[in-house]
Order: C-alpha cells, then sequence, then structure tokens
C-alpha cells in the first residue's frame, strides 16, 4: 500500500475549505464535510507513519477507520509514533466523523470543534 502525505494534504485542503465555506455562507451541512476529511487525515497521518516505519503490518488491523484501534495498533510496535494528545484524548469521537457525517442527518457538529481539530492535525501533519 502506498500512502502518500499529498493524500493527506489533499484531506486538510477539503476540510479548511469547507469550514472557509461555512464561515462564509453558513450553510450547515458543509461541517459534515470538515469532519469526515478532518477524520481522514487523522487516520491516514496514522497509518502513514506505521507504513513508512516499515514493520510488516496486518491487514486486518490496519483497514480500519478506528482512530482509537489503529493507535493502539501503531503503539504495538515501538516506533517512532507521533500523536497528538488531542487525538488519543477524543480518537472516538473522530472516529464517528467517518460515518455520521455521511449517513447520520442527525449528525451535527460545533465549528469551534472543527477548527480545534484542524489545526491540531495540520501542525501535526506538517511535524511529520
Amino acid at each position: 500500500m502506498t500512502l502518500t502525505k499529498s493524500l493527506i494534504k489533499a484531506d486538510i485542503i477539503a476540510a479548511k475549505q469547507a469550514i472557509d465555506y461555512y464561515d462564509e455562507n453558513g450553510v450547515k451541512d458543509i461541517k459534515n464535510v470538515a469532519a469526515y476529511h478532518l477524520q481522514q487525515a487523522s487516520e491516514k497521518l496514522i497509518k502513514y507513519q506505521i507504513y513508512e516505519s516499515g514493520v510488516s503490518v496486518s491487514n486486518s488491523q490496519i483497514y480500519t477507520h478506528n482512530i482509537e484501534r489503529l493507535i493502539v495498533y501503531g503503539d504495538s510496535f515501538g516506533i517512532p509514533f507521533d500523536v497528538p494528545q488531542y487525538i488519543r484524548e477524543k480518537s472516538l469521537t473522530i472516529t464517528d466523523w467517518e460515518a455520521g457525517s455521511r449517513y447520520d442527518v442527525s449528525f451535527s457538529i460545533r465549528i469551534d470543534v472543527l477548527k480545534k481539530a484542524y489545526s491540531v492535525i495540520l501542525e501535526w501533519f506538517n511535524r511529520l
């Protein structure tokens, strides 16, 4: 599997564009798009580090959207593994953004939560 930083950056850009669109136009559902792409960026940043470490991965462990499970899996290798404390603390919430933001008509998220996650994820991406 080849996972590039440019694929991750695309999710971060899409999230930022959705946040900006919400700020400018107040379209509530665009926040769902931001949430989805922030979840995807988090997931990919974890997987990217695992793949880049060169360890042999188990498809059944790596092919998940569950951020918490991916963090535990990454930690289990004892490799240099950077996951911000905010992401660790919010891993289950962020995991829910993957499907909830796309399929749950009652999904709702505050813009300040999205902006905080965006800033943490962008800083994390830039560190790697």
